[in-house]
């Protein structure tokens, strides 16, 4: 078995990791993918191919390593799930471009280590690819911080050198690397028309993502429930201008990641990869707090539309991906009760206490496994929720409560594919590299 050790051999356990996470046994995928890291790192993947390959072959090594490398940086947002893979080993270099790749060429790309600090001095902007490995390297810091067991940071979030700070640094390169403060996606693939008038799907998809990640990771540092639990150590030294303001971020880039979705969408993009699936469900759930929030304080808010989205959104990826639908379901049960924990948004009351079973809730929100676990083996009420009383007031629309409905203006997302194409988005979300149906 050992001798028989090679790329091929990452590659499928990378698969096999990938049909159990979105088939809702993320303990097993979660285990499948620390055995791909340990044989890529017996395999040396993590060093530069050796230069007697050719240069697509020594791509492919750069890409089954990477392909890894993300997965490990996603699949371990939640509790008790650590990285196997640490920015500092990793010396091959990011992905070229895809034009260099598809012609079997060799272009010299830079280093995470390079990409993440600010001083180093690139001859060109990252690929498209370079920026999602950045942007999977920047969440996996975050949702370290996210889901720390440990003593919380003692320094406060608001001082520079804290880690909270760190991090909002570091997402900074993503618009720096994309030349631009203001990013659209319409100018962007208008942007990327080539010679014969057509766009490069494979690299939209990436930008796509990684933009989609950079949001993420706001709505993660500034959700309602992890605010309040990183300024409550501080007490009434915490300035009340860091926590109105961190609750509106968190709000603002929910919404901002489903207008990006929606505009990828409306553009033709197939926003299709199961990580989604996740993204969606943060800001959804971000989207279902507000909107009793606003409601409670007699306010006018566009969140219950945004939440909306969301649920139709995920119904769509559940057409593809068995793990969308639990997490449909998650996000349905947790709008069902979210009125009780509204008042994290509301910055003065950031000190309150919040009892275990509410906290349990809450986290279930934002941790991927729990989330996407089979309905049936998990209970998202603890009794401490028992009497809390019903929403029904503030249900706007049947089908936010109601049974997932499957009726879409834009039709059924699969559009025909066969199972050998589901494979291939499979294949892609692991290597993104181009299928032959062009799915992102």
């Amino acid at each position: 078995m050992e001798d028989n050790l090679n790329v091929y051999a990452v590659q499928t356990v990378n698969l096999l990791a990938v049909v159990d996470y979105t088939a809702g046994r993320a303990r097993s995928g979660w285990l499948k993918i620390g055995l791909a890291a340990r044989i890529s790192q017996d395999l040396h993947l993590m060093s530069e191919p050796d230069q007697c390959l050719s240069y697509a072959e020594q791509e492919e090594h750069r890409r089954a390593f990477w392909s890894i490398y993300l997965l490990d940086k996603l699949i371990s947002c939640g509790r008790y799930r650590p990285l196997v893979l640490l920015d500092e080993d990793c010396e091959v270099q990011l992905p070229c471009d895809e034009h260099t790749f598809r012609h079997g060429e060799w272009r010299k790309t830079n280093t995470i280590g390079q990409l993440l600090n600010w001083n180093s001095k690139l001859a060109e902007s990252p690929s498209p690819f370079a920026l999602v490995v950045l942007m999977a390297s920047i969440f996996g810091r975050c949702t370290r911080y996210v889901h720390q067991s440990r003593k919380m940071d003692e320094v406060p979030p608001w001082d520079p050198k804290s880690e909270f700070s760190a991090i909002n640094s570091s997402l900074l390169l993503l618009e720096s690397y994309s030349k631009s403060s203001n990013w659209q996606l319409s100018d962007v693939l208008h942007g990327s028309v080539q010679a014969d008038g057509t766009v490069d799907r494979q690299e939209i998809g990436h930008i796509i993502f990684a933009h989609t990640i950079f949001h993420l990771c706001h709505c993660l540092l500034n959700h309602p429930f992890l605010v309040r639990r990183w300024l409550r150590p501080f007490g009434a030294k915490a300035p009340a201008s860091f926590s109105s303001r961190a609750l509106q971020d968190g709000c603002d880039h929910a919404k901002q990641l489903m207008d990006l979705l929606q505009q990828a969408t409306d553009h033709g993009c197939l926003v299709e990869s199961s990580f989604y699936a996740y993204c969606i469900a943060v800001a959804g759930g971000i989207h279902s707090l507000a909107t009793h929030f606003h409601r409670s304080k007699g306010q006018e808010s566009n969140n219950l539309h945004y939440l909306q989205r969301s649920l139709d959104s995920l119904e769509r990826l559940a057409k593809l991906w068995a793990h969308a639908g639990n997490i449909a379901t998650s996000l349905r049960e947790f709008h069902s009760i979210s009125h009780a924990f509204a008042i994290l948004l509301d910055p003065s009351c950031l000190m309150d206490d919040l009892d275990s079973g509410s906290e349990e809730i809450m986290w279930s929100m934002i941790d991927y496994a729990i989330m996407g676990a089979d309905p049936s083996k998990r209970q998202l009420s603890p009794k401490s929720t028992a009497n809390i009383p019903s929403p029904t007031s503030w249900v706007l629309g049947a089908g936010i409560l109601g049974q997932p409905g499957y009726d879409s203006p834009n039709g059924n997302i699969l559009g025909g594919l066969t199972p050998s194409m589901r494979l291939e988005e499979v294949e892609q979300y692991l290597n993104f590299t181009p299928g032959t149906n062009n799915m992102i």
